[in-house]
């Protein structure tokens, strides 16, 4: 019994969260499970164990860790200054107005195209799109089930392929410490951009979304969907010019490359040596406080004193999010410690393939975010047990087999996470998508849930032949036309 030690703490964590639905709750008492197994039976040395050598050093004993969370609370703070500022309703508007056939068609373009475009942050996206389309919905007879899945597969998806958004610096940062071990020099950025063609699902569900609007492919439960009257009394946003979303914006895409690159260290200056030096997490907290500085100053002038408000108010949403990534480092730095991985690695022997756990991994993760209902809690607790487990199980790869194999797993540890984020019924996303576009949480799960699961299949296809050898892009690419193909030969609806 003595050898299964070290799987305490995860197991703490999971069955936690499953309970009672509050990862950083969970999370903390799976630390505290670990430090007691790593300190021996007395409260002060776990006490002690926890803080000194767990905790604290996380926090500030990494640039990458500390960027995190100042560059997330600033990315909130600007998200809801974007928000609150009106430029993107707007746009919208703006859109609409302009002659042509088919309203309802490109009103849900021109929603989707918003959403792509607020990749900076998932919930904000969500709350925006929900406020700012809802009447425009009802007034052209859209349900509002079909906007929440729309507003909800342009949220989390897009964040979490986006290099510039709340999620990013969380990303790498745990990327970072879950392969403090690794036998090579990491790069969390170089491994973050290899894992997008590595995450199908994400790039699926953003895929799957125009063909749905384009071909009107309502299925399942959204057959039965009906649109509502308009109402004239739900919280509407005042437009104002779009220039009060697009400076910042620019601002914010346009900074954070070029600190980068100005960042660098060494003589000879490039794009890879820029992504690759110690300046990155500098360079990303410069960036944001630039942006957000930006956005005051465009916020509306009859509007200005209540920016401060927004700034806090957008910051301190993100404040549960970053107890958790913590509790995660913190989580991920004990099974370090305990061995976790070699443990998983014992228990598995030769039962898995090397390059199968791609697909086992996102299996686990969507499982584990749909039954939790937290992206962040899942790919917090999943990251620390998945990337060591690669190591050790890829120890005899060549390096450029094990860095393939290690990208395919970040993508795979984030898709899967993604996919409760989109379909749980505990998911915050999938609440608010639905509250915001003016629906019941529990008809917006069962009417999106059947293309989450098309999605999921086709990621898990993509999987199975990354794990035959394909590579990630060819292996996405594939399963992206066949999904193309699928919709595309629907007939149009009578």
């Amino acid at each position: 019994m003595a050898d299964f030690i070290p799987l305490l703490p995860p197991v703490v964590a999971l069955v936690l969260i499953l309970i009672t639905r509050k990862a950083a709750l969970s999370l903390f008492a799976a630390t505290v499970a670990g430090a007691f197994l790593l300190a021996g039976p007395s409260p002060i040395l776990a006490v002690r164990c926890l803080f000194e050598d767990h905790l604290f050093p996380k926090i500030g004993g990494s640039a990458w860790n500390l960027s995190a969370i100042i560059f997330t609370l600033t990315l909130g703070a600007f998200a809801t200054l974007l928000e609150k500022g009106g430029g993107f309703t707007a746009l919208l508007n703006k859109l609409l107005a302009k002659e042509g056939k088919d309203p309802e068609k490109k009103l849900l373009f021109g929603v989707y195209g918003l959403g792509l475009l607020c990749f900076f942050d998932g919930l904000a996206n969500a709350v925006l799109l929900g406020r700012v389309a809802r009447p425009l919905t009802d007034s052209l007879r859209i349900s509002r089930q079909f906007l929440a899945y729309l507003i909800d597969s342009t949220s989390a998806t897009v964040a979490c392929v986006a290099f510039i958004s709340t999620w990013i610096a969380t990303q790498l940062a745990i990327i970072s410490t879950s392969l403090e071990l690794a036998p090579f020099e990491v790069n969390p950025a170089a491994l973050f951009f290899n894992s997008i063609p590595a995450n199908p699902y994400c790039l699926l569900s953003l895929i799957l979304v125009p063909l749905v609007i384009f071909k009107a492919w309502h299925i399942g439960p959204m057959k039965n969907a009906q649109p509502v009257l308009l109402d004239e009394h739900a919280e509407k946003i005042e437009a104002n010019s779009p220039s009060v979303a697009l400076i910042p914006l620019a601002v914010l895409v346009l900074t954070i490359p070029t600190f980068i690159y100005l960042w660098q260290d060494g003589s000879e200056w490039s794009w890879q040596n820029a992504f690759t030096s110690d300046g990155v997490p500098y360079a990303m907290v410069a960036s944001g406080f630039v942006a957000l500085l930006t956005a005051f100053l465009c916020f509306p002038k009859t509007k200005k004193k209540e920016a401060p408000q927004h700034m806090l108010d957008g910051a301190a949403a993100l404040i549960p999010a970053l107890i958790i990534l913590i509790f995660a480092w913190t989580l991920g730095s004990m099974f370090a410690s305990l061995g976790t991985a070699d443990l998983i690695k014992q228990l598995l022997g030769d039962s898995i393939s090397t390059m199968s756990i791609p697909l086992v991994i996102f299996l686990i993760g969507a499982v584990m975010s749909f039954m939790t209902g937290t992206s962040w809690g899942t790919f917090g607790l999943l990251m620390p047990m998945a990337l060591p487990l690669v190591l050790t199980l890829g120890v005899d790869l060549p390096e450029a087999e094990l860095m393939q194999l290690i990208s395919m797993t970040i993508g795979a540890v984030f898709g899967g996470a993604v996919f409760g984020d989109h379909c749980s019924p505990f998911s915050d996303t999938t609440l608010v998508s639905a509250l915001a576009s003016g629906c019941s949480p529990t008809s917006h799960v069962a009417t999106q849930l059947p293309y989450a699961l098309i999605a999921a299949t086709g990621a898990a296809g993509a999987y199975g032949l990354m794990w035959i050898g394909l590579a990630s892009w060819l292996a996405t690419l594939i399963m992206a036309s066949l999904l193309t193909a699928l919709v595309l030969l629907q007939k149009n609806p009578t």
